[in-house]
């Protein structure tokens, strides 16, 4: 409710500036919008109620045009959802080198990025999709988060993505696999080495996990020692 509050105060502001810039008094804005003038004092003054049709017709009364424009934002918290599993994975079969931390931000609208990983050459920033539905629109929304990342950093930043690899989302990148191949150069067995080993990735890469085995990868068995078997699970073979 308070970014809706700020939102209707901006609009606010830059209606009643453009109004009183072209001299209309409320009852002409009233006469060329159709809108009542009480309807029109609750828009200079913030309200947050106002039908969106409304605010239309009165910013066009003033000669505004209004645009809605929906930004990235912070979305719905690593820890609320299944990606929280893959990131925990993936943080555990990283070799020391890498420090892991999870939902960083990388963004001003609230954006984060799901897992960071710290290493002394470079930064290593992964992307985890449960679900693949327009590969480029969601890779426009990764990049952004990573130019994000860039500017705090001297080191490179990759980015990584992880895709859950499902019929579903193989279908999905299928139009796409040249462009991928493109833009995530590293398949899942360099991104893989990479993380195991504690040495530099390079380039971006793309990994695949095999669904319902990833909340397992990483697990200790009854020794403390981490269990092959889970962690060979997480890679396929490249697309």
């Amino acid at each position: 409710m308070a970014r809706a509050e700020h939102q209707a105060r901006v609009a606010a502001q830059e209606i009643k500036v453009a109004r009183l810039s072209h001299a209309l008094t409320l009852r002409d804005a009233s006469r060329r919008s159709g809108v009542v003038v009480s309807t029109i004092e609750r828009i200079e003054a913030g309200d947050p109620g106002v039908q969106l049709n409304t605010l239309v017709a009165v910013a066009d009364a003033v000669g505004l045009d209004v645009v809605v424009k929906l930004y990235p934002s912070a979305g719905p918290r690593l820890r609320d959802s299944e990606q929280l599993h893959i990131a925990e994975a993936l943080a555990k079969i990283a070799h020391p080198r890498w420090q892991p931390a999870l939902e960083v931000p990388a963004g001003d609208h609230g954006e984060a990025a799901d897992l960071v990983l710290y290493g002394p050459d470079e930064v290593l920033h992964v992307e985890i999709d449960r679900k693949r539905l327009d590969h480029q629109a969601q890779h426009r929304r990764d990049a952004a988060k990573r130019r994000y990342l860039e500017m705090g950093e001297a080191r490179p930043v990759r980015l990584v993505l992880v895709v859950v690899d499902t019929p579903a989302n193989r279908e999905a990148m299928q139009p796409h696999l040249e462009l991928v191949r493109l833009q995530f150069p590293a398949g899942s067995r360099e991104v893989l080495h990479a993380l195991r080993n504690g040495r530099p990735l390079g380039r971006d890469g793309l990994l695949w996990v095999r669904p319902r085995l990833y909340r397992s990868i990483g697990t200790k068995d009854a020794s403390g020692s981490l269990e092959a078997r889970h962690v060979a699970s997480i890679g396929t073979p490249e697309a």
